[in-house]
């Protein structure tokens, strides 16, 4: 919403308010407006006895939904909830959500949260297996991927190695020869 006031007579409340309500910072309507921040406040406390917005941060949305903050992002990267407002700073990304959505991501979590062993529905108290069992089998060697099962074997590979380095130091540690006559043979 694009608003335009050139004289004090011309500031229109309604507008200030419903920008505030969409999820503009204080600074971004003051700057829309042609007038600061501090009188954009002012407005807002006088016309409506509060400069907040009905939108919940991502933090917030945790709290009600009871949710760790990577579940709610994950639910936002794949498409399943979109927030109100976003944007990016130089400090980080950020989101503003409708306090409806907590709900909303409850009832999906409810629905949709299957495990990924054998997607039987997942309790609360867990994240992404159902069960313990099902933790301990998707976590066996035939379930890792192909690059997950050569980064293993490259580690056995380099284990094997420094033991037959520690075998070979303790029998010439063991043994009468010194250690350079073995040297120059």
């Amino acid at each position: 919403m694009q608003v335009v006031i050139n004289s004090r007579t011309s500031i229109n409340p309604t507008a200030i308010w419903a920008m505030r309500h969409s999820g503009a910072s204080l600074q971004q309507i003051a700057s829309k407006i042609g007038r600061t921040k501090e009188r954009v406040r002012q407005i807002l406390v006088r016309n409506y006895g509060s400069t907040k917005h009905n939108l919940i941060s991502t933090e917030q949305l945790c709290k009600l939904s009871g949710l760790p903050r990577n579940c709610i992002m994950k639910l936002y990267q794949d498409g399943v909830f979109t927030p109100v407002r976003e944007w990016d700073t130089s400090i980080g990304h950020y989101l503003l959500w409708s306090p409806a959505t907590a709900e909303q991501v409850n009832i999906y979590y409810k629905t949709h949260r299957l495990c990924k062993m054998c997607h039987c529905p997942i309790p609360k108290v867990r994240l992404v297996y159902c069960s313990e069992q099902c933790y301990k089998e998707s976590h066996k060697y035939k379930y890792r991927s192909t690059e997950a099962k050569q980064r293993h074997l490259r580690s056995v590979k380099r284990y094997r190695e420094k033991c037959k380095q520690m075998a070979q130091v303790a029998v010439i540690g063991n043994s009468k020869t010194p250690i350079t006559a073995l040297g120059s043979n």
